[in-house]
């Protein structure tokens, strides 16, 4: 354990870069997580932190006990509480913060596998929030892959980071810059290209998802899906609403579903 007074000390530097410079992430293959959650899911996946920083009160308190249980490989530094909370970026800090190794990857090719059954294709979505919250549901809806459009919020910030809630690490995430081609790979390996809109061709429950491996794509919070992918869509698949609701949060939108096809999938394994 090392104990540090100063936010002028490289590792410190280091995190706090990481968390503002998306292209300094990815030239030194790291991420910059914030909260036990977070770093406890790394470790779950076998992944081990650079570093671990944490503010020396949670160390000290009964809520940094398992921070005894991290390898003693990991490098650990404990600072003042005070230190703790000028490097992050949350209202109320957690107080355990860390860099870890994460490989950054954005071909597309050779990574559809035969096993590959869903994949989620996140469209231009804005909103950290909606990407965290939309990565966290097509985890636990059993997809196998997810794509981010080249005008996707940044995926490995640390508001998406924290949205995701240790999901990040339990799921492949690529950012493709040409998404017509990523559909026409897809539908040369035999998916089923599913668009959610409203206003569809098919209420979501009709179409049948267990004949083939599907992408769904999931649209821009005030635009929807791109016109130049829904025109390359099978079907397009809405959400009926009330008269009074215009439209679906798109994280909303996307668990529902995803949870629909997951049934299906499972269904017909029975």
């Amino acid at each position: 354990m090392e104990s540090l007074t100063s936010l002028q000390n490289p590792i410190i530097k280091k995190y706090q870069r990481l968390k503002r410079s998306r292209r300094f992430r990815q030239h030194t293959n790291s991420l910059a997580i914030e909260g036990p959650n977070l770093i406890r899911a790394a470790l779950k996946m076998g992944i081990l932190p650079e570093v671990v920083i944490t503010a020396e009160e949670y160390y000290c308190g009964k809520n940094g006990k398992w921070i005894a249980l991290i390898p003693d490989s990991i490098r650990l530094i404990v600072i003042p509480a005070i230190l703790f909370s000028e490097i992050t970026d949350t209202e109320t800090p957690q107080a355990v913060a860390a860099i870890v190794p994460y490989l950054f990857k954005d071909r597309v090719d050779n990574i559809i596998s035969s096993d590959t059954d869903l994949v989620l294709i996140m469209d231009r979505i804005q909103d950290p929030g909606n990407m965290g919250t939309i990565i966290r549901t097509a985890v636990a809806a059993g997809a196998d892959l997810l794509f981010c459009t080249e005008c996707c919020t940044d995926p490995y910030s640390p508001k998406v980071l924290r949205s995701t809630a240790g999901s990040i690490f339990r799921i492949g995430i690529r950012e493709v810059s040409d998404t017509k081609q990523l559909l026409a790979k897809l539908k040369e390996e035999g998916f089923l290209i599913v668009a959610a809109a409203g206003g569809g061709d098919h209420p979501y429950w009709s179409a049948a998802y267990n004949k083939k491996p599907v992408a769904l794509i999931i649209g821009n919070e005030a635009n929807g899906v791109a016109a130049e992918l829904l025109s390359m869509a099978d079907l397009v698949a809405s959400i009926p609403l009330k008269d009074s609701v215009e439209s679906l949060n798109a994280a909303v939108a996307a668990g529902i579903i995803l949870f629909e096809i997951r049934r299906q999938k499972s269904a017909a394994k029975t």
